[in-house]
């Protein structure tokens, strides 16, 4: 099998190959390593890359489904393997390891997946482009000039590259999203804690953050959440997963969905033309199959909601550090920590019990906003991003003086759209539906009331068949190395 063979299959395509005896598991992750070694030295998409895993047992496992022997990639952040370097993308936690799985990393490996290394993320994951002091600059592939966001940009490159059809992400604010619509990839956010956060953890950033995956397509998508979704032992709370099969939901043909387009963000931005342009095409082609379109929204105040994020991030960037200084005796300093953490640190250190509870209310009012609109309508179609991808070399805005609220503010306003479905706890899938005027892929974002990723996921397969996206490729991929 060459690269052009490797990259044209998904995760499941792939997986059907080896189960039909046509490629071995070893002739595949060969390929995953050959893809990494070729193409990785002009994106800087991974940390580290396991070569000794290309050799991998050809037998087939009946409980390793449906993935047994697919290659993929983990973000340098959130979960993690045993024995396997956990550094966050910061120098302050350089050799970080852990002693066992995370349970997701527990779950994909029962689904079968090899994971071949980790991808690259800004330090602790709190930025919208993906660019760090311990690991450089990440180039997105369909143009090396512009950024693949962040912050699992590095999975993005990865897999819009062809090195992988499956990488992992994390997504605070956007985080998987906000890349996935920079790379032409599919990029759910899942609801919150319906994939498992432990053991370490109960919650993440109070229920902010989630994981899942980045894929070029909706099944692989679906499938992989088939695998890791559902509950640990001993989770605080938890999305249920009701015995849904995502994977056959998405195989429904859906019914007609009442659906709200919305291209007005709840944090301030001006949103590009031809990102405003792709969502109202988005919201005609659903018209076209029959789906109820109209203009709506809710009404959120900015300033709040703006504080409230600043909160919740600051305060668990400071718990954070506190905890890395423990655990590696570290120094927290600007040798061992990036302007942008020291800043969000400092401030985290001035928050009260009062401030970040003002913020856990906040979030119900959010969460209150959302729960209500979808009870009206079932989805809400929105720009991934409000900005096309921007140039790469981000960082030198450290460089200059600035506040952990303009930080926060710079990452916000790439994805104004976004934090909203964080706070609230609600799912939300960006597809590439959109072109720009040279090439560049657009993201749509597509949300629904929490516990309704079935729902998304027939609408996602509807418009993947509507206006398929697979057959574009980036400049800089795979398959025209072979």
């Amino acid at each position: 099998m060459n690269l052009q063979e490797y990259s044209s299959f998904d995760g499941l395509g792939l997986a059907e190959l080896i189960r039909k005896k046509e490629v071995t598991k070893s002739e595949i992750a060969a390929c995953a390593i050959k893809a990494i070694q070729t193409i990785n030295p002009k994106l800087n998409a991974m940390v580290e890359y396991y070569e000794e895993r290309a050799v991998v047992s050809n037998g087939l496992l009946a409980n390793h489904e449906p993935y047994d022997g697919v290659p993929m990639l983990l973000k340098d952040l959130g979960a993690y393997e045993a024995n396997k370097n956990a550094e966050m993308g910061s120098r302050m936690a350089h050799g970080l390891k852990f002693d066992h799985d995370s349970e997701l990393v527990k779950r994909y490996k029962m689904a079968g997946f090899n994971i071949l290394g980790r991808t690259t993320t800004p330090e602790f994951g709190s930025a919208a482009f993906t660019e760090s002091l311990a690991c450089g600059i990440t180039r997105n592939p369909w143009n090396l000039d512009l950024s693949p966001g962040g912050s699992s940009g590095g999975s993005a490159a990865a897999v819009a590259a062809g090195i992988v059809p499956v990488a992992h992400g994390t997504d605070l604010g956007g985080s998987i999203r906000t890349p996935s619509g920079f790379n032409g990839l599919v990029g759910l956010k899942p609801s919150r804690n319906l994939n498992p956060v432990g053991p370490g953890a109960g919650q993440s950033f109070l229920g902010l953050a989630t994981e899942h995956v980045l894929t070029r397509t909706v099944r692989d998508s679906a499938a992989v959440l088939d695998a890791t979704a559902g509950p640990a032992a001993g989770e605080f709370y938890y999305t249920p997963k009701n015995g849904t099969s995502y994977l056959s939901a998405m195989l429904e043909k859906p019914a007609s969905f009442r659906i709200a387009i919305n291209v007005e963000p709840w944090i301030s931005a001006n949103v590009d033309a031809e990102v405003l342009e792709a969502t109202m095409l988005a919201a005609k082609l659903c018209e076209s199959m029959g789906h109820l379109v109209d203009s709506n929204r809710f009404d959120l105040d900015e300033e709040q909601l703006l504080n409230c994020i600043e909160t919740i991030w600051a305060s668990y960037t400071t718990y954070g550090i506190n905890n890395l200084h423990v655990i590696t005796g570290r120094e927290i300093s600007a040798k061992t920590l990036e302007q942008s953490s020291l800043k969000g640190y400092h401030d985290g250190m001035t928050y009260t019990a009062e401030h970040l509870i003002a913020a856990v209310e906040y979030s119900n009012t959010v969460a209150r906003a959302v729960g209500n609109f979808f009870e009206k309508y079932d989805v809400m179609i929105t720009p991934t991003n409000a900005i096309q991808a921007p140039l790469a070399d981000r960082s030198k805005i450290q460089k200059h003086d600035f506040t952990w609220h303009n930080w926060v503010l710079e990452a916000c306003k790439v994805a104004p759209f976004g934090q909203v479905f964080n706070i609230s706890g609600a799912p939300a899938i960006t597809l590439p539906l959109g072109w720009s005027s040279t090439g560049m892929p657009i993201g749509v974002t597509f949300s629904t009331k929490t516990g309704n990723e079935a729902m998304l996921f027939k609408l996602a397969a509807q418009l993947e068949l509507a206006q398929p996206w697979n057959n574009r490729k980036p400049e800089n991929h795979v398959s025209y190395l072979s």
